[in-house]
């Protein structure tokens, strides 16, 4: 903090002067039509008072999907846990209600949480998404900290589990819908998500091919055939297991327990069954077919590096190559890949790329110029 902010602040305090926040004070939440719909039950809506943008949103909701009963009596009463989700409105929404507004879901990587996309630290989208470009909606849904974006097959040390499908796709989007002005049709919806996130989105997009026109997966996994993306889903279920931002964090109960096998198989059931719900498999059954045109990865590790903290970007550049050599046997997808880590210096610039590959006028040249920045060493980012 500057002298001159300490000074400020001494004075606010001493003088009793307002702070910026009060001076300036939200503008109150929009009305919901639907708040109580498609299984979500509001328990709070309320402006998520960043001084920066303040039409910036938080919505507090349960839902019988997070959690459920399963394996035994559950440690937790009740079940249901709360989540958040953060909603981000274009400038105009509430001076011309008569638009229908495009809405870019954001899914966020493990160990983050609703917070993560609008955080100046992260995702930082107030500086990314360039408004001229996108002037829709974004939504930024909680997922867990290791949710991994799908129903859960088995349970927690708890006896409950968490339907991270059925809660974003089958609950939110609707409930989206019914809420605010939106194209509410597959082609006014994107997806996109980073690291875990990546993953949920390409994920879903596979599944609900009615929902989205556009997936964007920054550093997605996309296969558990190997050992090293096993152990990954694995570590993280004794790491954080169903843990929701705050929720859970030291209860051992919140965990999952047993052999790496085990543990993955409590999150995607049956490993014989592994194939056909991972986008590598997806893609072999033509399931991203619909996506031509508007389907981008992104990862970084071309240089065999970027594993400064064991991320294994490397890995995440292996996985993806895969992808993109089952997907191209029908269409060439944007693939930008280069040097960089598992980092968010890189994903906000895939983000920036995504946005104007998808909602921009003139779709970018190549990632060196529109893509990431930030890169070392003397390997270009391409796209492929």
């Amino acid at each position: 903090m500057t002298v001159f902010a300490v000074a400020a602040a001494l004075m606010v305090a001493v003088l009793g002067l307002p702070t910026r926040a009060q001076a300036f004070p939200p503008p109150p939440a929009p009305p919901l039509p639907a708040a109580n719909s498609h299984g979500i039950t509001l328990t709070q809506w309320t402006n998520s008072n960043l001084l920066s943008d303040r039409r910036m949103f938080d919505a507090t909701m349960t839902t019988s999907a997070i959690m459920q009963p399963r394996g035994g009596t559950p440690s937790i009463d009740p079940v249901t846990v709360p989540v958040k989700v953060r909603i981000w409105l274009p400038d105009d929404y509430v001076t011309d209600p008569a638009r229908a507004y495009p809405v870019l879901y954001l899914l966020h990587g493990g160990f983050g949480d609703f917070e993560q996309w609008s955080k100046s630290d992260a995702g930082d989208i107030l500086n990314t998404i360039d408004r001229r470009t996108f002037k829709g909606i974004v939504v930024m849904p909680e997922g867990g900290k290791a949710g991994w974006y799908t129903d859960w097959a088995g349970h927690t040390q708890g006896n409950f589990a968490p339907l991270w499908e059925t809660f974003h796709m089958r609950q939110l989007v609707p409930w989206i819908d019914a809420n605010f002005n939106t194209v509410d049709n597959r082609s006014g919806r994107a997806i996109a998500g980073v690291s875990m996130g990546g993953l949920g989105a390409l994920r879903y997009a596979a599944d609900l091919r009615d929902r989205f026109s556009a997936v964007g997966a920054f550093s997605g996994g996309t296969t558990l055939a190997d050992d090293r993306a096993l152990n990954r889903v694995a570590d993280s279920m004794l790491g954080y297991g169903a843990a929701t931002s705050w929720n859970g964090l030291a209860d051992p109960n919140y965990r999952v327990f047993g052999s790496p096998l085990e543990r993955t198989e409590a999150v995607y059931g049956p490993q014989a069954n592994w194939a056909a719900i991972t986008p590598v498999g997806m893609a072999a059954a033509g399931k991203y077919a619909g996506y031509a045109g508007k389907f981008a990865m992104y990862s970084g590790g071309a240089n065999g590096q970027g594993v400064p903290s064991g991320q294994g970007e490397s890995d995440i550049k292996t996985w993806n190559d895969q992808l993109r050599t089952v997907i191209g046997t029908s269409f060439t997808p944007r693939y930008c890949t280069g040097p960089g880590e598992h980092g968010w210096d890189y994903w906000r610039n895939d983000l920036r790329d995504f946005v104007q590959y998808v909602y921009g006028s003139t779709p970018p040249a190549h990632c060196t110029e529109n893509g990431r920045t930030g890169n070392t060493g003397n390997v270009p980012w391409v796209a492929r």
